[in-house]
């Protein structure tokens, strides 16, 4: 495209730039969308985007977009605290994992919550990761793509941060068995652990369950990072 015609050249923001704009939801007045969209094809066909909410007073929103140019509010839930937020959701098959953040450490609900999405109109809560602690808010970001594991961004009850600031830290949690989750690994940057017992034994646990659960050559990987992190992380 040639620079004069280019939009971007020009003075001020642009409102579209090779986009066309098919439809618009207002979802019942509660907009202020979070990180976490995903879209789910539904066993009748339809396509439903969910959408995670910023702050409460809503949950998360369940959108029919398979005419794109007519979507439908399928569901919308509330949050069950004002003081938290489920910023950050994603959707594989039949199942869709929302992180809970509180806005200070020690608050509850705190965590992963595990969603039957197979009738979208009535999500059905699985199961519950309580993620919640003394230094933790809980989880701020998530990513389930493959059905197997969640990867997240979480704060845990037997973490104690070296700094307030780095209460959260990656966590992989398997949901194979949807109605039982279970943290198989973790690891921190190093430095920002405070050392403790329990850290320490948290991090043997995950590189036994990671022996369980994951092929030879990820689990020597895994062994090396998790025993390398419990000793020097936390040093």
């Amino acid at each position: 495209m040639p620079a004069a015609t280019n939009p971007l050249d020009k003075s001020g923001e642009p409102i579209t730039w090779n986009f066309k704009l098919l439809a618009q939801n207002n979802l019942g007045g509660f907009g202020g969308m979070g990180e976490g969209i995903a879209v789910q094809l539904a066993k009748d066909g339809r396509r439903i985007a969910w959408l995670a909410h910023e702050s409460a007073p809503k949950n998360f929103t369940g959108v029919d977009v398979t005419d794109p140019r007519n979507p439908k509010v399928v569901v919308q839930t509330d949050l069950p605290q004002a003081h938290m937020r489920s910023n950050s959701l994603d959707v594989a098959g039949d199942v869709m994992a929302v992180a809970y953040q509180t806005q200070k450490t020690g608050q509850k609900p705190a965590g992963l919550e595990l969603f039957d999405i197979s009738v979208p109109e009535k999500p059905r809560s699985i199961a519950f990761l309580d993620c919640s602690g003394a230094h933790s808010r809980g989880v701020h970001q998530l990513w389930f793509c493959d059905g197997e594991y969640v990867h997240m961004a979480s704060g845990s009850p037997d973490f104690t941060p070296s700094h307030p600031n780095d209460d959260q830290f990656y966590r992989c949690i398997d949901v194979r068995n949807p109605s039982k989750p279970v943290e198989v690994g973790r690891w921190w940057m190093p430095g920002t652990c405070r050392p403790t017992t329990s850290s320490r034994r948290r991090a043997i646990r995950s590189t036994r369950a990671i022996a369980r659960t994951t092929p030879t050559s990820i689990h020597n990987a895994a062994t090396a990072f998790i025993s390398a992190t419990s000793t020097a992380a936390c040093s």
